[in-house]
């Protein structure tokens, strides 16, 4: 319950940009107001608004650069208006069958990107794993990790499931922030993501499973402690 009532003033925020970017009033390309003004606009706290703009920014709905403030994404309209609601949807979803489904997709799309990827694919891949580890330590660890899978997603060249895992993987980003999931060494993060990375420059689908597996191992151990034993298929021998 008292989730639900922290999460109203967010949905608040996320509504008032909903409805500036539906009746024009701020257009693709253009800046959003301050944290501070939306703030003293909307009457929250600036950590409501900030955690709005983060969940956006997860969706790429907004981009947040530095000394410049918040702009609204490149994209059309209507595509705003279907990412939006997707990114107000509130999450009847457990937490084990989130993640039971993100790394069969995880494991797809790393298949589908050793396959399918282009040089500037990888280009984009490279980039973001390097602003990954230069972020490790800061508090844009996890939008940083999410945009590195996010770009081997998108170097699958299937969007049917890269977009699967955009809506799903905000949801899972949650309990990793609530609940310091990703407890992971860096030393051993970075070698499973530069593993990843060499086997898509070598084309090379082989054993991506394997790796897959191994790199969300830590993951799937607590959404099993989490199901509490209710899902007794919950493995992951026979994908």
């Amino acid at each position: 319950m008292k989730d639900e009532i922290n999460s109203q003033p967010v949905k608040h925020v996320i509504e008032h940009i909903k409805k500036q970017i539906s009746e024009r009033q701020i257009l693709p390309g253009e800046r959003l107001p301050s944290e501070r003004k939306l703030s003293e606009l909307l009457k929250v706290s600036r950590s409501h608004v900030r955690e709005a703009l983060q969940k956006l920014e997860l969706y790429g709905i907004v981009k947040t650069y530095p000394q410049s403030g918040t702009v609204v994404s490149e994209f059309s309209k209507d595509q705003l208006d279907t990412m939006i609601t997707d990114a107000l949807k509130i999450s009847r979803y457990d937490f084990s069958s989130l993640v039971y489904v993100r790394v069969l997709l995880e494991i797809e799309v790393c298949k589908l990107c050793a396959m399918n990827r282009t040089e500037e694919d990888l280009k984009n891949i490279e980039s973001t794993l390097v602003e990954l580890e230069e972020k490790f330590d800061t508090d844009l660890r996890v939008e940083k990790d999410f945009a590195f899978h996010q770009a081997i997603a998108q170097g699958g060249h299937n969007p049917v499931i890269s977009s699967l895992l955009l809506i799903i993987t905000p949801d899972i980003l949650k309990y990793y922030q609530k609940y310091k999931v990703c407890a992971v060494p860096q030393k051993t993060v970075h070698a499973e993501h530069r593993e990843m990375l060499q086997k898509i420059k070598d084309r090379d689908k082989e054993g991506m499973k394997e790796l897959v597996l191994r790199h969300l191992s830590n993951l799937i151990d607590f959404a099993k402690m989490s199901a509490k034993g209710d899902i007794p298929e919950f493995e992951y021998g026979h994908i």
